[in-house]
């Protein structure tokens, strides 16, 4: 049982570590995006609207999910989902594209992966006897300190946004 606990906890550890860096990895490119698309402050402030939108969406649809199927199930096909959602802002030429992208990654990171991997956390918690849910918390915030290390390293060296987060998802 020891085992399978600290195998939990170190998986929980890193799906919350991908969920931080994908995160940072769209908001190291917003400016990239912004200009890309030829949108506004004000227009990228309606759009992230979407992002929050999707992320509401897919909470409704993985809090049942990961009821019936488990974290266990739920979160590895979230977090796949959310690691090929992340390429869509990166792709998209326009406004109207880059709302619907954010919108899909917000259902896939912000509603699915979230929804799933705390979740888990909260199984992994229980299973200890004692809090470590604030443990996973921060390796959240690790991994957008990588993804604004790594977003800086690429877009000083020239490469564009989409050819960035498509590397993200394929890893």
């Amino acid at each position: 049982m020891e085992r399978t606990l600290r195998a939990g906890r170190m998986a929980t550890f890193a799906y919350f570590g991908l969920s931080g860096f994908l995160l940072g990895m769209w908001v190291v490119h917003i400016p990239s995006i912004e200009h890309r698309t030829g949108i506004d402050h004000a227009e990228l402030g309606r759009l992230l609207l979407l992002l929050g939108a999707g992320s509401f969406a897919g909470m409704q649809v993985i809090g049942p999910l990961t009821d019936r199927f488990g974290a266990r199930r739920v979160v590895p096909v979230s977090a796949a989902l959310s690691s090929a959602a992340v390429v869509g802002p990166g792709l998209a030429p326009n406004a109207w594209t880059l709302g619907a992208a954010l919108a899909v990654l917000g259902a896939c990171n912000g509603g699915g992966l979230n929804v799933g991997m705390n979740a888990h956390a909260v199984q992994v918690e229980r299973g200890y006897g004692r809090p470590v849910m604030s443990a996973f918390h921060a390796t959240y915030s690790i991994g957008g300190v990588l993804a604004s290390l790594v977003g800086a390293a690429t877009l000083g060296a020239g490469v564009r946004p989409a050819v960035t987060l498509a590397a993200v998802a394929v890893l």
